[in-house]
């Protein structure tokens, strides 16, 4: 989908093997402010897909992390989840706290998006750059705000936008549909996903690695680096010493 036009698709992702609980109570309420911004919308259970964990080829040969062409786990059920991901204009992932992070699952699915953003080093391109993500954590205790920043810092180098109120979380032990903040919060990440996908979705953003737009940039700042050094030192003679 074009940015600024026709209707964004979006997938929301329950993260947590409670297919009842807050995670998916809270996944729910994002999926229907994105339904109400007139979005397409899909909410899948991550669990009901067994994905293997990566296998780290990107660490022995930068060239070999490639989607689909060379992944040996493509025919996993990450294949299904992969394509969903690359129809949706916004993806939203929600999770339960576990030990202060994501869940197991949650961590294997944004491990396996690797091979889709490593396609910048075969074509120029993040496969996943230019959509825009929300997340959502819920959890007893805390944690869910290092969470939420290990998937919006993840997710935002693999080339997605994270808008304004695109992240929310839940603290507590009783039921998230009782805590109106938290719904509220929910909401607004539905909200403002899909209607980011219509300001910021598509196009390139990413300086493709052979480009050269630096070499004017390095030498200036290595100019203007140095004169603010000689600056500093005319004030401060001890830096002499």
């Amino acid at each position: 989908m074009e940015a600024g036009g026709g209707q964004p698709r979006i997938l929301v992702v329950n993260g947590s093997a409670r297919r009842y609980g807050n995670t998916f109570k809270l996944a729910y309420v994002a999926a229907e402010a994105a339904r109400r911004e007139g979005a397409l919308v899909e909410l899948i259970h991550l669990y009901d897909y067994p994905i293997v964990p990566c296998q780290a080829c990107y660490s022995d040969d930068l060239l070999e992390c490639h989607f689909p062409k060379k992944c040996p786990l493509y025919t996993d059920a990450f294949k299904a989840i992969a394509e969903k991901i690359l129809e949706s204009d916004g993806l939203i992932i929600a999770t339960p706290v576990y030990w202060f992070m994501a869940s197991g699952q949650v961590k294997n699915l944004v491990d396996r998006m690797t091979s889709m953003e490593n396609m910048i080093y075969h074509t120029g391109r993040s496969l996943l750059e230019g959509k825009v993500a929300g997340a959502i954590a819920a959890g007893e205790e805390a944690g869910g705000a290092m969470a939420l920043a290990w998937l919006a810092l993840t997710l935002n180098m693999m080339g997605l936008h994270i808008p304004a109120w695109g992240l929310a979380y839940y603290h507590g032990r009783g039921d998230a549909l009782d805590d109106r903040q938290a719904l509220l919060d929910a909401y607004n990440v539905g909200r403002s996903v899909a209607r980011a996908t219509r300001g910021l979705g598509g196009g390139e953003w990413y300086v493709k690695p052979g480009e050269d737009v630096l070499s004017e940039i390095v030498e200036a700042a290595r100019r203007e680096a140095e004169r603010q050094r000689r600056l500093q030192e005319a004030r401060r003679p001890w830096l002499r010493k």
